[in-house]
């Protein structure tokens, strides 16, 4: 059986740290120039541990237009292995950041992507290059005004006290501009490279996450995710070296638990969710696999009576969102679809297709972390990945032959604890949860969706992230 790895957890809030565009309200409160930031640099922690540098560079681009430089180079531990995780975007906008057009690169050594966006008057026009393939987006924008970094942006506006501000925020991973809430909590002295200043404390929301950032005079002083333990601490720009992470993810976001006896069983299981979250942002109840009333919940997973016909399933109109391609889930590619009909050939029914396919991905795809944007056609290439990988590419391939599948967000139990995990869902004459990271034809009891959808729906994951501990209601 396979392992699940803490990337589930980091993947999703690393994506907000580089988040390449964030937007403002547009009314007014910017009061100096980007040119007079200069370099900016951060090191970066995990609950403590040091895992490396991101680095700011602000410099004049011709007359009236500034290019942003944002570099980083972290080194961490996943169940053991170690990944150089390594990110870079540019973008050129005018004196008061507002996005002009952006690139950005990510790799963690086993994959590639690579972003690209151009502001045209109100549409951002943006493609995602993986394997080979580019995917083109289009996003209209609210407002007239998106500067490139949010932290960035608001260290160079005035603030008072209580003062809250509404932000777009630029998803490079979906291409989609998404809210962003900031609110000046008031000032605090803080020291900024020796000198102390009295710098405006900001809560910046966005993407499920919740940040501190200490700003001052156009200068992001220091940055930090309380739930994540994520911090970022201005250093001098000449300050480098290698980095070398000596705590393991998995450990650090491991969710506590009461003992789980027999864990990978099927049966029925009742869980208490517990932790200070605001369970409304949540649609926990998920029938027929999960009922919740509150923060309880009650998972169930069974295979079909009566499964649909294969091939061509009489999908139900309701279901037809869920068979579509999206930007990092490719089911019209030709590769995505040859591999998909192969797999299924000569199935009697949409069950036995689901479940050929779930075999194929357990054998097919190595079990290896990765801190990167999923991509069904990255991981048919590759064949390497861990629990987001083989879930989006089980995905593509039941979406290429008429499956209606969706991607779970969640928590599972293993070695203890409870750990963050992604799996996948689909229809074979109803909903059933598969797990081909475990090699699970039925996802076993301790499978509790938090989300489901792309990437963007699972942000909502990242704000239990060390605030979530889980009971288990025995049945009498």
């Amino acid at each position: 059986m396979r392992s699940l790895t803490a990337a589930a957890a980091i993947g999703p809030v690393f994506m907000v740290f580089i988040a390449a565009a964030c937007g403002g309200s547009g009314d007014g409160g910017l009061r100096v120039s980007a040119a007079d930031s200069g370099t900016q640099k951060f090191a970066v922690s995990i609950r403590g541990d040091d895992v490396g540098y991101m680095q700011l560079d602000i410099e004049e681009y011709g007359e009236d237009s500034l290019l942003i430089t944002q570099t980083i180079s972290w080194n961490m531990i996943l169940m053991g292995n170690r990944r150089d995780i390594e990110m870079s975007m540019t973008a050129v906008t005018d004196t008061t950041y507002d996005l002009g057009s952006m690139e950005m690169m990510m790799s963690d050594g086993s994959a590639e992507i690579n972003v690209t966006a151009v502001r045209r008057d109100s549409l951002l026009v943006s493609s995602i290059g993986t394997a080979g393939r580019v995917i083109d987006n289009s996003t209209v924008i609210e407002g007239d005004y998106l500067p490139v970094l949010a932290d960035l942006a608001c260290a160079s506006m005035d603030w008072t006290e209580g003062q809250e501000r509404i932000f777009q925020s630029f998803d490079p991973a979906s291409g989609a501009v998404l809210s962003a809430t900031a609110l000046c909590q008031g000032y605090e002295e803080m020291d900024l490279l020796g000198d102390t200043v009295e710098a405006v404390r900001l809560q910046l929301s966005q993407m499920g996450t919740s940040n501190l950032v200490w700003v001052h005079e156009g200068q992001i002083v220091r940055e930090y995710e309380e739930g994540l333990g994520m911090e970022m601490t201005r250093v001098p720009p000449g300050q480098g070296g290698d980095i070398i992470a000596t705590t393991d993810l998995y450990e650090v976001f491991a969710v506590s638990s009461t003992p789980i006896a027999d864990p990978r069983s099927v049966r029925d299981r009742t869980f208490v969710l517990e932790g200070d979250i605001d369970w409304s942002l949540f649609q926990l109840d998920i029938p027929p696999l999960q009922e919740a009333r509150g923060c309880t919940v009650r998972v169930s997973n069974t295979a079909p009576d009566l499964p649909a016909g294969f091939p061509s399933p009489a999908v139900p109109d309701s279901l037809a969102d869920y068979v579509l391609p999206e930007p990092m889930i490719q089911s019209g590619d030709s590769t995505i679809c040859a591999g998909a009909a192969e797999v299924t050939a000569g199935s009697r029914d949409a069950w036995e297709a689901a479940r050929r396919i779930c075999s194929f991905v357990d054998t097919a795809v190595e079990n290896t972390p990765t801190v990167s944007l999923p991509s069904a056609v990255d991981v048919m290439e590759n064949l390497r990945g861990d629990c987001n990988e083989h879930t989006i590419l089980f995905v593509a391939m039941a979406r290429a032959v008429g499956l209606p599948s969706r991607i779970c967000a969640g928590i599972v139990y293993l070695d203890g604890s409870f750990g963050y995990h992604a799996w996948p869902m689909v229809w074979v004459g109803d909903w059933v949860a598969m797990d081909p990271t475990f090699g699970q034809y039925l996802a076993d009891g301790t499978h509790v969706i938090l989300a489901t959808g792309d990437l963007q729906s699972q942000y909502v994951v990242n704000s239990v992230i060390g605030r979530l501990s889980v009971i288990e209601l025995m049945e009498e």
